[in-house]
C-alpha cells in the first residue's frame, strides 16, 4: 500500500521527466531524484505481485491555492495526474484501490481528483459507507483469506516519537467495538496522513500508519524545524493458515542541509 505521495510538489518524489502542458518540461531537484531511487528500490523490495494495492489518500499535491501554488511544479491538476499515473505504471496489480485523502490536496470545489485518477487506472469498485458504488471513498475494508483489513486516511498526529503509537491503538480500540456492529472482527488498521511509519500489534490485531514520499515544505516549517518524514511503502501478506505479515519496505534517502560558507 502507498500513501501521501503528493506528486505535484516540488517536495515530492516525481517521475524523471514530469511534463507540463504547454510549457518545458520540469527539471526534478536532486532530491526529488533521490526519491525517485528510492521509489524504484521501494518498488523492487515488493515480494510477489500484489492481489491489490490500495492508495490509501493523496496521489497528488493538487494546486495548494493557499500558498498561491508556490511549492508545486505544476499547478494544472493534469500534469499531476500524468505524472502521478507514469511513476505508477511499474507497479502490477489486478486490484487497485483508492481511499479519500485530504480534501486540500485532492478536491477542488465539487471535483475529487482521486475519482479522476481512479477511473483513468481503472481501479477497483466497491461499495461505500453509504451503500452506493463508487470508486473512492473515506474508508473502505478488504477481506483477504477471511482476514480484514481496515483503511482510512486520517489519524491523530503526535510530534513525539513516545506517543506515536498511542493515535494507533486508539483506532484499534474503536475497531475492536465497532465488531459488533461490522459483523467482523478487523485484523489489520491502515491509516496514514501523519507521514511516518508507526506499527502496534495487540495479540489478535495489527494497527499502523503509512510512510509518505514528501519532504517538509513551507506548511511543515510552521512550527519550527520539522522532522524528516517515513519514506517507503508497506507490504502485507496474508498467509492461507491464518498468519499475517507485515513488512515496511521503508527506504533511507539521504537529505543533507546545505551549509553557507562564510
Amino acid at each position: 500500500m502507498f500513501s501521501d505521495i503528493h506528486v505535484g510538489s516540488r517536495y515530492s518524489v516525481c517521475s524523471e521527466k514530469p511534463e507540463i502542458d504547454g510549457a518545458a518540461d520540469y527539471k526534478p531537484s536532486q532530491n526529488q531524484k533521490k526519491l525517485l531511487t528510492g521509489w524504484y528500490n521501494c518498488v523492487d523490495k515488493i515480494t510477489q505481485k500484489p492481489r491489490a494495492v490500495v492508495i490509501n489518500g493523496e496521489p497528488i499535491d493538487g494546486d495548494n491555492k493557499k500558498s498561491l501554488a508556490d511549492s508545486v511544479w505544476s499547478s494544472n491538476i493534469d500534469d499531476q495526474i500524468n505524472d502521478f499515473k507514469r511513476l505508477f505504471s511499474p507497479i502490477k496489480t489486478d486490484n487497485l484501490i483508492f481511499v479519500r485523502g485530504s480534501g486540500y490536496h485532492v478536491t477542488k470545489d465539487a471535483t475529487n481528483f482521486e475519482k479522476t485518477i481512479a477511473r483513468e487506472m481503472n481501479a477497483r469498485k466497491y461499495r461505500s459507507i453509504m451503500g452506493d458504488m463508487t470508486m473512492v471513498d473515506y474508508e473502505a475494508t478488504v477481506r483477504l483469506l477471511k482476514k480484514h483489513i481496515h483503511f482510512t486516511h486520517h489519524i491523530g498526529y503526535s510530534g513525539w516519537w513516545m506517543y506515536r503509537p498511542t493515535p494507533v491503538a486508539r483506532e484499534l480500540i474503536k475497531m475492536h467495538f465497532a465488531h459488533r456492529e461490522n459483523g467482523f472482527h478487523t485484523d489489520v488498521v491502515v491509516r496514514s496522513h501523519v507521514h511516518y511509519y508507526v506499527e502496534v500489534r495487540f495479540p489478535h490485531t495489527i494497527g499502523l500508519t503509512t510512510p509518505a514520499w514528501k519532504f517538509p515544505d513551507g506548511f511543515m516549517y510552521r512550527r519550527g524545524e520539522p522532522e524528516l518524514p517515513s519514506i517507503g511503502c508497506v507490504e502485507i501478506i496474508v498467509e492461507p493458515n491464518g498468519r499475517i505479515d507485515v513488512y515496511p519496505h521503508l527506504i533511507d534517502v539521504e537529505f543533507k542541509k546545505p551549509v553557507i560558507e562564510l
